[in-house]
């Protein structure tokens, strides 16, 4: 090769060179507006205090949820309360939401990242809006498919992986889609999976009788103290399992969802079981138990009444340091037990689907709280 061939060579190395780097620092002046949300914030200055309304729409559902009075509740089931703690869950969340990822997305493609809008025939999204006191949009999210990470016990299929990141698309933006670091598993427009399952807790109860939609009455359950066995009315030992049974499910019931038509409720409780209880504290439950869905949830409706003690009677041979102790347990208990009473009888405007282990314990009839009786004992005349 001439010295003149080489210096040829050389100049159009460095002009290819230029060239390329002259393309490359195109390409990222064009990716620099997209590139600069990568490992910030999606929705910048985001508080939690000031979102008043979270809205979640899917291909099939609705959910709104409404903050009224500092509580938030659901607005497709009559504005029951919601589950506080999950929605704020949530909103913590978003405001921490990071991008990972963006790329550029094609309208075709947008259902494969099931990005399509709500309304959509296939690869729908699930549009998640927040609004202010003031009713003014503060986010717009389409929230797409989820992102899975293999681990050792996910199995062959990328579906078995954990969930780690969500594609979305935010605001009005319809070219591209980012990758966010959360796969927001709670964002689900279910508005039964918003609720406040809590119904009641009837403590240290004294006597529990239900009586069949004939009047007549199907088992009576009483005790003296919560140290004494269970009796029945009419004579003879309950199995005492089974009374407990009884009373466990008005301990610790849970709703299964709100029925949220006043029509539907009402057909539930035409000729209800009506089940009543009684604490050594003095308040009164009464559950109205009407009709089992097909799947296998009762209509019920609940009152609550009376009220607990407000002064206590001092054991004989108390001291005056056992008063002074037992006396302030006493009225610790009593301020906890007027809250719950106060949270109880505002859940007497809805009617509640609750699901059948929580309920038929409490529908038996008095044979069947009966011990059973051995095999040898079936056989005596």
């Amino acid at each position: 090769m001439t010295r003149k061939q080489f210096l040829i060579l050389v100049a159009a190395l460095a002009a290819f060179a230029a060239a390329g780097a002259w393309i490359m620092q195109s390409q990222r002046t064009a990716w620099a507006p997209a590139d600069s949300r990568i490992g910030g914030r999606l929705v910048a200055g985001l508080k939690l205090e000031d979102v008043a309304q979270v809205a979640l729409r899917d291909a099939v559902s609705t959910l709104t949820l409404v903050r009224r009075d500092g509580a938030w509740a659901v607005k497709e089931r009559a504005d029951f309360p919601a589950d506080a703690e999950r929605v704020r869950e949530l909103l913590l969340a978003l405001i921490e939401l990071k991008v990972v990822q963006t790329e550029p997305v094609a309208q075709a493609q947008r259902a494969r990242l099931e990005l399509a809008e709500p309304g959509a025939a296939a690869g729908a999204g699930t549009l998640l809006e927040l609004t202010d006191g003031a009713g003014k949009s503060m986010a717009r999210l389409l929230l797409g498919k989820k992102v899975t990470t293999r681990t050792a016990a996910a199995g062959p299929s990328p579906e078995q992986g954990v969930p780690t990141g969500r594609y979305l698309m935010s605001g009005t933006e319809t070219g591209s889609v980012a990758l966010v670091s959360d796969p927001l598993g709670a964002a689900q427009a279910k508005p039964d999976a918003w609720l406040s399952k809590d119904l009641i807790r009837a403590e240290r109860v004294r006597s529990v009788a239900a009586t069949g939609p004939d009047g007549r009455e199907r088992f009576a359950l009483s005790r003296e103290t919560e140290s004494y066995d269970w009796k029945l009315a009419g004579g003879g030992k309950p199995d005492l399992q089974k009374a407990q049974d009884a009373v466990n499910s008005l301990q610790a019931m849970s709703l299964s969802d709100v029925v949220p038509d006043p029509d539907a409720a009402a057909a539930g409780l035409v000729r209800p079981i009506v089940v009543k209880a009684q604490t050594l504290d003095g308040v009164t439950y009464t559950l109205r138990v009407g009709s089992k869905t097909a799947d296998d949830r009762y209509f019920i409706s609940i009152s609550v009444g009376g009220e607990p003690a407000a002064t206590r009677a001092a054991g004989k041979n108390e001291t005056a340091e056992q008063k002074e102790k037992q006396d302030k347990a006493f009225a610790e208990s009593r301020v906890r037990l007027l809250q719950n009473l106060e949270r109880e009888k505002k859940l007497e405007r809805w009617t509640y689907l609750v699901a059948r282990a929580a309920v038929e314990p409490l529908l038996r009839e008095r044979a069947q709280l009966l011990p059973e009786k051995k095999a040898r004992d079936r056989k005596k005349p």
